[in-house]
């Protein structure tokens, strides 16, 4: 059992690589993910962008952030099976301790299945 959970959670979390202002991963929808018969749930792809984009940000800000807001655009429907996808985020310039990030999951071919634009700020609890 901690196995199938370990390959469920640790998919909604994946590893994000920062380079500068952006943040990029990896993420392999399981069958677990899913919604709609051959797609994924689109509160998973809300949890796994969001985790992008925090990381991205926590990244800018220097510290731990939480999520102000988190506005999602769904513009295809992501499929199980077909993955991996590409998860790329970019920071705005940080101010004080806010910064905007957009987001982004892509197919193979580059297409924006999922796309994001969040605001976040520092958390010193």
């Amino acid at each position: 059992m901690s196995d199938d959970l370990d390959r469920v959670f640790g998919a909604l979390h994946p590893a994000i690589s920062i380079d500068g202002n952006v943040g990029s991963g990896w993420f392999e929808p399981q069958a677990e993910h899913r919604g709609n018969p051959g797609w994924l749930h689109g509160g998973m792809a809300a949890t796994v962008l969001d985790h992008l984009c925090a990381r991205t940000a926590a990244a800018a800000l220097g510290g731990r952030v939480i999520t102000g807001t988190l506005d999602l655009r769904y513009r295809q429907p992501v499929l199980l099976g077909r993955g991996p996808y590409l998860l790329r985020a970019e920071h705005e310039q940080a101010r004080r301790s806010v910064v905007r990030v957009r987001g982004a999951l892509l197919d193979a071919d580059g297409r924006v299945m999922v796309e994001a634009k969040a605001m976040f700020v520092t958390f010193a609890g």
